[in-house]
């Protein structure tokens, strides 16, 4: 593929503008992208926006040229994920925000009538609802035009049409057209098994190594890395069994180290001896020649999946350690995309590398030790929350890693609680809630955490958040997360009434209240990934039925915290336009997503009816569990 005709980068404004037709085939599949994907996206290039004249490569659209009827169709083989989700956002800012440009309808999808018939509504110029008149739809395209509706109301309009000129002239994809006696099923199979450039944590490792003079520095630092950099795997896992007993105790269950220094004695014995002779590079790419777990182990360590990967852990150690040691007062982003630019202040000398790789060891230990992960044993679909803790099993023949309950009588409690957390923001960046933790744990005596408080840390940290989402006035994570000052939150429980724009995250901590006062009643109660905001009166029912917003009130009925819940996106789409009752029935049988659900239900049931006193009833029921006065205005 050298032929420089056949690679070309296209503005995001001359691939929208052009009569071209990108078709998706039916051997693609279907338009996946969920809400952490989608806000990711349109952060990015928020993010690169600010700097105005610099161009951002989203990424490569590999396509396959052909020619139907005389018209040349570029089939695409790769990316169609990001140009889906591209076109919607176009649609989004056309549609609600008046952004003012010419953008034609690119897409075609091969056999897929609900997906076409969703991007022409999608296309449609309008500030009502879109999919109003449609009774099917593909509900993921539909969550995306929402999620992306949602992420850019919270933007004031200026920086919405500075956002929009940038993604229009600075945002570009490179087109790579693949020849035209390409092999298809030969060319899937090399992208399937093509080999990754090398990762910004690995170049970030090169430059901390760099910056150690001495042979046994480097060989301790090298060897720490390694077993931290697996977040899908406990840190003991790093380290030879009895490696394992001077660094997490004769039980592997507590952390016996002090400093630095203190690893070289333990660990140079099985290590690599000629590692000092390697390049950086090679130092980077080179495997440990030291065989440190049986195939038991090595199969146990492939079942759990962590909340957040080991480039964004990097950036919480930062910012631990820039709390706690004083570092330099700069703003560290928790977005992997500024790993190198964060880390670049703070390399200056050997002292700083060494102290990062003791804190990283430790704070490994801790996240394994302390924080949610999910768990895939018995090669479970879906998986389970799991806060479990390592312990040494030895009979005759050998000794390996066993896991168990982190704390017995309160796991449930605390799984449930750091689970509300992640959910709410299943993104890997700005998982501001994941430093508050750790930055707790750290505090602590190694040896004894305190579980009671632990959950109350927790609590009060969630109450923190949730005054946050509900305050007029700017409160920045760090005073949450870091400061001992008492907080003035400036409270506008209007802020609960805004329909799809409430966070998230207020729903679950509501959730987690509810099965605080009652957990013996909704003991079958687990949190899981909700991103889609349900109106339970819907805004546009079928068959000409009543209108909640054609009540003449100030108060906003269809769009008041009474009458929304959370739920999932793989419910059925078909019932957001039926009545309460029917949906009642429905969850009724498939079972609900959240226990505000349920509630509601329950007061449906009463009296068969979900009119403007049953949304009054449960919104003054739900107001009081969230320790707010109720007041409709």
């Amino acid at each position: 593929m050298g032929n420089n005709k056949n690679i070309r980068p296209l503005k995001i404004k001359e691939l929208f503008e052009s009569n071209s037709e990108y078709k998706i085939p039916i051997y693609q599949r279907n338009y996946a992208w969920e809400k952490a994907q989608v806000e990711q996206l349109v952060q990015d290039i928020f993010d690169f926006s600010i700097e105005e004249n610099k161009t951002y490569y989203i990424g490569t659209l590999v396509v396959y040229e052909r020619n139907e009827n005389n018209k040349i169709i570029y089939e695409t083989i790769d990316g169609q994920q990001r140009l889906t989700t591209l076109s919607i956002l176009l649609a989004v800012l056309k549609n609600k925000f008046n952004m003012d440009f010419n953008f034609n309808h690119l897409l075609t999808y091969e056999s897929r009538k609900l997906s076409n018939n969703t991007f022409n509504a999608i296309y449609k110029k309008s500030k009502e609802d879109v999919f109003k008149d449609l009774d099917e739809y593909n509900l993921t395209m539909k969550n995306a035009y929402n999620i992306i509706k949602s992420k850019l109301d919270k933007y004031k309009i200026s920086e919405i049409k500075k956002f929009t000129v940038y993604l229009l002239e600075n945002v570009e994809i490179l087109r790579v057209s693949v020849p035209g006696d390409t092999d298809l099923n030969h060319y899937f199979e090399i992208m399937n098994n093509r080999g990754e450039q090398l990762e910004k944590h690995e170049v970030l490792k090169a430059d901390m190594l760099s910056k150690l003079d001495d042979q046994n520095d480097r060989m301790v630092f090298a060897r720490l890395w390694d077993a931290c950099s697996d977040m899908g795997r406990y840190v003991h896992y790093g380290f030879s069994n009895t490696q394992r007993d001077k660094i997490f105790g004769k039980d592997w269950n507590s952390f016996e180290l002090n400093k630095f220094e203190d690893l070289y004695e333990i660990i140079k014995d099985e290590y690599v001896e000629d590692e000092d002779s390697l390049s950086l590079e090679e130092v980077i790419k080179a495997e440990n020649k030291v065989d440190i777990s049986s195939k038991k182990e090595k199969d146990s360590y492939e079942r759990f999946i962590s909340p957040i990967n080991f480039q964004n852990f990097l950036l919480h150690v930062l910012r631990i350690l820039q709390v706690n040691k004083e570092l330099k007062n700069i703003n560290i982003l928790l977005d992997d995309k500024k790993l190198i630019k964060s880390f670049e202040p703070f390399i200056v000398s050997n002292e700083f590398v060494r102290e990062f790789g003791f804190n990283l060891l430790k704070l490994k230990f801790l996240f394994d030790n302390y924080v949610l992960k999910r768990d895939y044993l018995d090669n479970s679909d879906d998986g389970e929350w799991s806060l479990l803790q390592v312990y040494k099993y030895q009979n005759k023949q050998q000794i390996n890693i066993q896991y168990k309950n982190r704390f017995e009588d309160y796991n449930n409690n605390l799984k449930i609680l750091l689970a509300m957390f992640h959910v709410s923001n299943p993104s890997q960046i700005y998982k501001h809630w994941l430093s508050g933790v750790l930055n707790y744990l750290y505090q602590q005596d190694k040896d004894s955490l305190n579980v009671q408080e632990y959950i109350l840390f927790l609590e009060d940290l969630a109450k923190k958040f949730f005054k946050k989402y509900i305050s007029t006035n700017q409160i920045e994570y760090e005073e949450i997360l870091f400061s001992s000052r008492k907080i003035a939150f400036q409270i506008n429980t209007n802020l609960l009434n805004q329909g799809i724009s409430v966070e998230n995250f207020i729903f679950n901590y509501l959730d987690y209240l509810l099965w605080k006062k009652d957990p013996l009643k909704h003991n079958d109660f687990n949190f899981t990934f909700k991103s889609s905001i349900e109106h339970f009166y819907p805004q546009h029912p079928k068959d000409n039925q009543d209108r909640l917003q054609d009540i003449k009130s100030e108060f906003d009925y269809l769009n008041c915290f009474g009458n929304l819940c959370l739920i999932s996106t793989s419910k059925n789409s078909s019932l957001s336009n039926h009545q309460p009752g029917a949906k009642a029935d429905f969850y009724y049988k498939s079972g609900c997503d959240s226990i505000k659900q349920k509630l509601m239900i329950k007061e449906l049931k009463k009296n068969d009816n979900w009119w403007i006193k049953e949304i009054e009833n449960h919104q003054t029921e739900m107001m009081k569990i969230l320790g707010l006065q109720h007041v409709l205005e």
